[in-house]
Order: structure tokens, then C-alpha cells, then sequence
């Protein structure tokens, strides 16, 4: 396992370095496969930092968790502008989430990998990892969408989220499979440039009022 190199680095540093090195390596080898060994000797740092910032294996793998969450926290959390339009939007977000799971392997990887686990590390950062400043923003897109005739009055701000990290994570977690069962090579920009166009045109089409489309149209 290549190793990082870390000569002179300050002890502000190396909690940042070892949770940099422990996303890489539960990300490859999972909550049980992975071990704090593995760990520092990414790292380079000796092994009793990983007990004197985090606790235990536990501990630091519950803050990788944190980590990669609160990278695309990040992105999540610069989306939502209110005056913007609603369709250019949804368009922006789809956008977001694809190029953000095509940029952070380690999330897709860590994801499925805790998912596998029954998230029970996850049910231990909850406040951590709650959705709830995007949720709130992105509920009054829909409401405002809704004001306008534009979007389906039913629709439900999670299941939104559900379905738009659901429709791009396949991408990435399942690009393998895929290849081998549908032909499709995800290794092609055009395949997943494709691949966007048609998650924005269904999420587009999903969130539409119908009722007001048909009755724009009879007009």
C-alpha cells in the first residue's frame, strides 16, 4: 500500500492525514476488512494518533464517514437559490450530484460498503449526516415551483433526494455490471454525458404539474 509522504508535518496536520488515509482504505477494504495498521502505514504517522484524536477503529471510521458526507454537504448546500429558476434547477442539481460521484469514488465505495453493514455506524452520526438545511431549502423550491403551476403538488422533498442520488449513484456503484449486462461502457464520457441528459429529462418531466401542462396546452 503506497504510503503518504508527511516528513515535517505539523500536529495540526495529521488528524486531516490520517482521515485522508482512512478514507482511502475503508473505501478499498471496508469497515472490516480494513485495519488501523493499514491505516498509519498509509499515513506515515505512528499508530497511537489514530487512538489519541479518534479512540479506536471505530471511531475513526465513523469520522471518515462524517468526512465524505460533508464534502458533498458542501456541494448540496450551495444548489439551492430560491430566485433561480425551477426546471434550470433541478437541470444543476442533477448536474452536481453526477459530476460529485464521478469526482469522489471513495464516497460511492464507503456508501455501499455501510449500506452492506446495515448502517449501523451511520445510525451513530445522524446529526452528522442529516439532510436537514438542504431538505428545508429544497422544500421551498417545491413550494415555490408549486406557486407557479410548474411542479406536481404531491411531490415529497425526500423522495426527491432518494430519487436523484439514486438515478446517478447507479452510475457509478453499478458501472461494472451494467457494462457486462446492458453493453454500455461507462468508461466513455459519452456514456455517461448520455447518461445525464436522461436523468434531467426524466426528473425535468417527473416534477411537472401535468394537470396544468394539459390545461396550458388545450388553451
Amino acid at each position: 500500500m503506497k504510503s503518504i509522504k508527511n516528513k515535517n508535518i505539523p500536529s495540526r496536520g495529521v488528524k486531516q492525514l490520517l482521515l485522508v488515509s482512512a478514507v482511502a482504505v475503508f473505501a478499498e477494504h471496508g469497515f472490516a476488512g480494513a485495519t488501523v495498521d493499514d491505516i498509519v502505514g498509509r499515513a506515515g504517522v505512528n499508530k497511537r494518533m489514530v487512538y489519541h484524536y479518534f479512540g479506536d477503529k471505530e471511531g475513526i471510521y465513523r469520522a471518515t464517514l462524517v468526512e465524505v458526507f460533508s464534502r458533498l454537504a458542501a456541494v448540496e448546500l450551495k444548489l439551492v437559490k430560491p430566485e433561480e429558476d425551477t426546471e434550470a434547477l433541478v437541470a444543476k442539481m442533477v448536474e452536481s450530484y453526477f459530476a460529485f460521484l464521478e469526482q469522489n469514488p471513495e464516497f460511492v465505495r464507503l456508501l455501499l460498503w455501510e449500506n452492506l453493514q446495515g448502517g449501523q455506524a451511520a445510525a451513530l452520526v445522524t446529526k452528522e449526516l442529516y439532510k436537514g438545511k438542504f431538505l428545508t431549502d429544497l422544500e421551498k423550491i417545491l413550494k415555490q415551483g408549486v406557486a407557479s403551476g410548474d411542479f406536481d403538488p404531491d411531490l415529497d422533498s425526500r423522495h426527491l433526494i432518494v430519487q436523484l442520488i439514486g438515478l446517478c449513484l447507479i452510475y457509478f456503484s453499478n458501472r461494472h455490471t451494467l457494462t457486462h449486462s446492458i453493453g454500455l461502457d461507462f468508461s466513455k464520457t459519452k456514456t455517461l454525458t448520455d447518461g445525464l441528459d436522461h436523468i434531467q429529462h426524466l426528473l425535468s418531466h417527473g416534477l411537472r404539474n401535468a394537470t396544468a401542462l394539459r390545461k396550458r396546452k388545450s388553451s
